[in-house]
């Protein structure tokens, strides 16, 4: 037996459909949704079937399509077309599921630093056994007169590739050379890094060697982390530690975490021979 349903009407079409009655009405005078049939009062009425047209017409304009695009591919449709449209709107979802993922990821390695930087007593100095570590360096700024074309060339040629040095997910991670003089210890140039999970052929490869390292926080920006250093090398000359070449900074919280630079966090981390 077959099922006859009776045809709906405007205000029962929009109240599925979770829209205003004038949304059908706009659709209808442009074109891209016509009632199946009108009255003999010119009253507007859909069938069941419309449904499905007025949900594709909803999700291609959630992905980005114009109505007139939509019109377009509705008043040509064939099945090869409409297979072409599905197949690019997969693409387009798969690609913005990435994205999501990738936001994601960056918000909850933003929550572990923060979390972290909780749990951190930052007067405490400490020796530490570390893994090896991989990192590219990015370009070097001399840490002694920093100027603005220094910074300004760190993100000069896209914007894009700044962030993805010093981006939302990523702490920004530098090394810093060591150098000793009389017994007195000289940091000298700063090489910005981007840390990578796995070793690479490239001339700007950096290899963090696994080993003792010395560990220590500095509460404030980097025109007073020479305050932690000078506590940590005294520290390291107390308990016969001799310091190595190498020094790696890592920003536990920063401008995006902290409303005042005397709040950022940053993890210093001095090579021991």
């Amino acid at each position: 037996m077959k099922l006859k349903l009776k045809p709906l009407t405007t205000g029962e079409f929009a109240k599925i459909c979770n829209v205003k009655k004038h949304t059908l009405f706009h659709y209808d005078d442009i074109g891209l949704l016509k009632p199946d049939y009108y009255d003999e009062n010119g009253y507007r009425f859909y069938s069941y079937s419309q449904l499905n047209l007025f949900y594709f017409i909803s999700m291609m304009k959630e992905l980005g399509m114009s109505l007139d695009e939509i019109k377009f591919y509705l008043n040509s449709r064939t099945p090869e077309q409409m297979e072409e449209l599905f197949t690019s709107k997969i693409n387009q979802i798969s690609n913005e599921i990435k994205r999501l993922k990738e936001n994601k990821r960056i918000l909850k390695s933003r929550i572990d630093k923060i979390q972290y930087a909780s749990e951190v007593k930052i007067d405490k100095i400490y020796k530490e056994y570390q893994e090896e570590e991989y990192y590219l360096r990015y370009r070097d700024i001399d840490i002694d007169d920093p100027t603005d074309k220094d910074v300004y060339k760190l993100f000069e040629d896209n914007f894009s590739k700044y962030t993805s040095i010093k981006g939302l997910d990523t702490s920004r991670y530098s090394i810093i050379t060591i150098e000793e003089i009389c017994g007195e210890y000289r940091y000298n140039n700063e090489y910005i890094l981007k840390k990578i999970n796995k070793k690479v052929n490239s001339h700007k490869l950096v290899v963090k060697q696994k080993g003792e390292y010395l560990i220590g926080y500095h509460k404030g920006y980097y025109n007073t982390i020479e305050q932690t250093y000078d506590k940590m090398t005294i520290y390291a000359k107390d308990n016969n530690l001799v310091i190595g070449s190498n020094s790696y900074t890592k920003e536990i919280l920063d401008v995006l975490t902290s409303n005042s630079k005397e709040e950022y966090l940053i993890e210093i981390i001095i090579e021991l021979k």
